[in-house]
């Protein structure tokens, strides 16, 4: 029985070597953890929670493994090497976003607009709309539009505006004139006593007064308050609009935030199209807090509405959205450097988790397990999970509970994982449970999959290795899969060979380069391992020569790269140089045959001798 807590730590001493040693002390609940004599510590096994404000990186992957007693002291250098260079290579935008006190509040109900206006004028800056009756310290708007900005909304609306502020001299006639004594000292109009006699304009001699004025006023908000039933139609993206009911709501946001964009996007491998409007948008589809949209130069992401859920993450097919805390690479090149017996259970969770674990635990119970923290187990795809395997893991166990996320996502991720292990191996391998029915020894029964590893290789993207490793997979166990099993991930499109003009309008979007050009052999290749099926070069087809195919067998000939279409060449008549293809110079001379004006003479010659040719018969 353990008498007091102790860890693995690792410094660097004096030659700039990282040694590792043991530490054994207390812990005291919210108060940094230390280790007496040695202020070069870089990383010590503990919990983060536990000891906020510890001045180095704490482990909790670490911990439970120095624990648990599966790794050597080698093997647990390793791991803190490894761990130590995760934490380092964390890199995301930290900042602070003030907040902004402007709201526009609209109700049909003056009364109603003055008790919140007296209520939270102290503490918000209120653009407060009317749209029924009257009241002078209101505007009486019609014409209500709301359209959604990058900050917040902007609304536009139409106000009665009978008095021209920059004509009026303030000589007082109007109100003197009027019969029904609407027309206020602060030259407000009572439009529920007004008669419309337009007395007032008549005498006014600055043709200052127009009854019947309007005045259109656009204006920006962050975020719009609907109070009592206002009859407006609210749009579609109502992120930023609160009705009554939702007050509560609207004040958690009414504060100085730090923002962690800990979700990254890059667009160079997304396969969504902004300059079309088409492609693969999954990630946007998956999130249930606005916080993804389609924007211009891609797809965007709002920081501060994003709840780091992990489902745009685990949706996407080829990396695009990535955890900032634990990109692919970096778990990666985390596997390679790790080392321990092939066939452990790979048990992940996020640091509570595994804190409850390793408290209910607390002694070494010769378990065959690796344990590794991972902080959004949410974001994980089948494509890691298939890794895990692929990296000598005989199971895998995700420690589920009382995370604060919706975990459908995940196990449908986990399904997939399973079903494609299933087909390949006759059993399943992945599993989510509560730290409760994992320490009761859930699922004890399950058989498990063979144990071996696969070469991962250098990591190019998500897609790439993907690819591999289910090639490998496939080779392995000799059986196959379908494209139906894996979804609309793996949704192979082909080709008809005689329609296809080699025009490559098709490479310009598929950014996974599963369709590329062969120079040298002038055809058109494709690899359906790569291909996330988002169908943008099926739609771009000036000749509709491709198409999605039917449900495919994969079997480990399927991510191969296979030739599509062939052409022959085209040599220019003065150079001999190829300058491009039979079929697509036979196209473009039957359009432009149609054109007595073109002289279509010049078309055969690549684009450096035409100009001369161009020049030569001009001096001609």
């Amino acid at each position: 029985m353990k008498k007091s807590f102790s860890t693995k730590y690792i410094y660097s001493d004096e030659r700039g070597h990282h040694v590792m040693k043991t530490s054994t002390g207390k812990v005291i609940p919210g108060r940094p953890f230390t280790i007496d004599g040695n202020e070069n510590v870089a990383l010590a096994g503990g919990f983060p929670d536990l000891s906020p404000d510890t001045p180095f990186f704490l482990s909790p992957t670490l911990q439970l493994n120095v624990d648990s007693g599966v790794l050597s002291e080698k093997q647990l250098l390793a791991l803190t090497k490894a761990e130590l260079a995760r934490f380092q290579a964390i890199k995301y935008r930290t900042y602070t976003v003030e907040v902004n006190p402007r709201v526009c509040v609209i109700s049909r109900d003056a009364d109603t607009l003055d008790k919140f206006v007296d209520t939270y004028g102290g503490i918000l800056e209120i653009e407060a709309l009317l749209l029924n009756g009257s009241n002078p310290e209101y505007p009486l708007v019609t014409e209500l539009d709301f359209e959604v900005v990058s900050d917040g909304w902007q609304l536009c609306y139409r106000k009665r505006s009978p008095v021209k502020q920059e004509n009026c001299s303030y000589c007082g006639k109007c109100g003197a004139v009027c019969p029904e004594r609407c027309i206020s000292p602060r030259l407000y109009v009572d439009y529920s006593s007004c008669t419309f006699c337009k007395e007032c304009e008549k005498v006014c001699g600055d043709a200052a007064m127009d009854i019947y004025g309007i005045e259109e006023v656009t204006f920006q908000v962050p975020a719009v308050i609907l109070l009592g039933q206002t009859g407006l139609e609210v749009p579609e993206k109502s992120t930023g609009i609160y009705l009554e009911s939702q007050l509560p709501e609207f004040f958690k946001t009414v504060y100085t935030a730090e923002i962690k964009e800990v979700v990254c996007h890059n667009n160079s491998i997304c396969q969504y199209s902004s300059k079309l409007g088409l492609g693969c948008a999954r990630c946007v589809d998956s999130c249930a807090h606005g916080a993804l949209s389609r924007g211009k130069t891609g797809i965007v992401i709002d920081h501060v509405e994003c709840r780091e859920c992990g489902n745009c993450m685990a949706v996407c097919p080829t990396g695009a959205m990535q955890n900032g805390n634990f990109d692919d690479a970096a778990l990666v090149r985390y596997l390679q450097n790790i080392e321990y017996e092939s066939g452990l259970e790979l048990v992940l969770g996020a640091e509570k988790q595994l804190h409850e674990l390793w408290w209910r635990k607390c002694e070494e119970d010769g378990n065959k397990a690796f344990y590794l923290e991972y902080s959004t187990l949410a974001s994980l795809s089948y494509f890691h999970l298939l890794l895990f395997y692929a990296s000598g893991f005989q199971r895998i166990t995700l420690l589920g509970n009382d995370t604060g996320y919706n975990l459908s996502s995940l196990k449908r991720q986990i399904a997939t994982a399973n079903e494609i292990v299933r087909s390949l191996f006759n059993t399943d391998f992945a599993r989510i449970v509560a730290v409760e029915d994992y320490l009761a020894g859930a699922d004890e029964s399950v058989p498990t999959p063979p144990v071996f590893q696969v070469q991962l290789g250098v990591f190019e993207n998500r897609r790439a290795l993907l690819s591999s490793l289910l090639k490998q997979f496939l080779t392995i166990s000799e059986e196959t899969l379908t494209t139906e099993q894996l979804g609309d991930d793996f949704l192979a499109i082909t080709c008809n060979a005689e329609s296809c003009t080699q025009c490559m309008a098709c490479l310009n979007e598929c950014k996974m380069n599963a369709l590329e050009a062969d120079r040298d052999q002038l055809s058109l290749t494709y690899q359906a391992g790569l291909c996330v099926g988002c169908g943008v070069c099926v739609k771009v087809c000036p000749e509709k020569a491709l198409s999605t195919a039917a449900d495919e067998t994969i079997d480990k000939n399927f991510f191969d790269k296979r030739v599509f279409a062939k052409a022959e060449a085209v040599n220019c008549k003065k150079c001999g140089k190829v300058f491009g293809t039979r079929k697509s110079l036979d196209r473009v001379m039957q359009i432009l045959s149609a054109r007595e004006s073109v002289n279509t003479d010049h078309f055969e010659y690549c684009s450096d001798c035409r100009v001369v040719k161009l020049f030569e018969e001009q001096e001609a």
